[in-house]
């Protein structure tokens, strides 16, 4: 199997999908509520929660660093989400969802990192939070698989290492929102370009990196019977936090 290299990757948009599995948005609901006896939240929205990264935010070398203003960097709080990453492989404007799947090149496996203290503090504030997702080196992705080798995105399974130690687990089944949704709901909103990418969305179990930490994830498909097949994987290298 042929992959699509990372470094071919040019997108106009990136798009990201926000708690679109249950028990990370159950997981934000207790960091963002004063409130340690949140009660947790079952139900899905009526559509799902996007936001955008620039193009300028793909990192193309495995690398990840905070960005410096004035001298200082911008967040002391940097969190991985590990996320299943969508290859968009023709323009698509006003597409229903059973005619989604066409308009799919490749899956890979990237990482949504996210300066959790900034995105908290624009939040509070009622201000725009493009600064803690959308900044350098934010998105990370690995090389591409072809879509015509995924008899299902259903079929797609994920997990994010933090040095060694297994983090984050991810099925695309358990999706609030699923692929042909996704590109559905962006397809009639935004429209979309050949080349984009769709972030997906990040399981349970983000947390904090720090300097010097080795993060790996990997894409496998799951065959049946627990038996999974590796399609890709994605190494990054966190510096300067």
């Amino acid at each position: 199997m042929n992959l699509i290299p990372a470094s071919s990757l040019n997108p106009s948009s990136i798009y990201c999908v926000g708690k679109n599995y249950l028990r990370h948005a159950e997981e934000m609901l207790q960091w963002e509520s004063k409130d340690e006896n949140v009660k947790k939240s079952t139900k899905k929205p009526e559509e799902p929660i996007i936001f955008l990264k620039p193009a300028t935010a793909l990192s193309r070398n495995g690398k990840v660093r905070v960005p410096h203003f004035h001298g200082k960097p911008i967040s002391k709080n940097l969190h991985y989400e590990a996320e299943l990453v969508v290859l968009i492989g023709k323009d698509a404007a006003n597409i229903p969802t059973e005619n989604t799947m066409s308009f799919i090149d490749g899956y890979g496996i990237g990482l949504d990192m996210t300066l959790r203290d900034v995105q908290m503090d624009a939040k509070e504030k009622g201000e725009p939070w493009l600064k803690c997702k959308g900044f350098k080196s934010s998105a990370l992705v690995s090389d591409m698989v072809p879509a015509t080798h995924i008899l299902s995105p259903e079929t797609l399974v994920f997990a994010l290492s933090l040095n060694d130690a297994i983090v984050q687990k991810g099925k695309a089944e358990t999706m609030l929102f699923n692929i042909p949704e996704l590109i559905s709901y962006l397809s009639y909103i935004y429209g979309l370009q050949a080349g984009d990418l769709l972030f997906t969305g990040t399981p349970e179990g983000v947390g904090k990196v720090n300097n010097g930490d080795i993060l790996h994830a990997e894409l496998l498909q799951n065959n049946c019977c627990s038996d999974f097949t590796f399609l890709t994987s994605l190494d990054a290298v966190v510096e300067a936090v």
